[in-house]
């Protein structure tokens, strides 16, 4: 993990929960110092498609996803991702 691992306790952050009959993905995001700001689109119990925006942090920050143990991940430390476009893991 990169950066403060103390940010995610002290800075606004937001989670969803999204689950399909495959999986569930936990994806939370956190602001940072300066940002402090979380902007939230999607309410509970709407159904997004691939490529659907659900939130955003203003002026960017860390993003937590958390995948299922059998997810193959694409991505390793240090790639730069793009929310929506970038595949970060395969469900099996």
């Amino acid at each position: 993990m990169r950066g403060n691992p103390d940010c995610s306790a002290k800075n606004e952050s937001m989670t969803w929960g999204f689950e399909n009959v495959r999986a569930t993905v936990v994806v939370r995001q956190i602001t940072g110092a300066i940002a402090r700001r979380i902007v939230g689109w999607s309410e509970v119990g709407d159904e997004l498609k691939k490529g659907d925006r659900f939130g955003m942090i203003r002026f960017g920050s860390r993003t937590e996803v958390y995948l299922p143990m059998s997810a193959t991940v694409t991505v390793k430390v240090g790639d730069r991702v793009a929310g929506g476009a970038s595949i970060i893991a395969r469900l099996s």
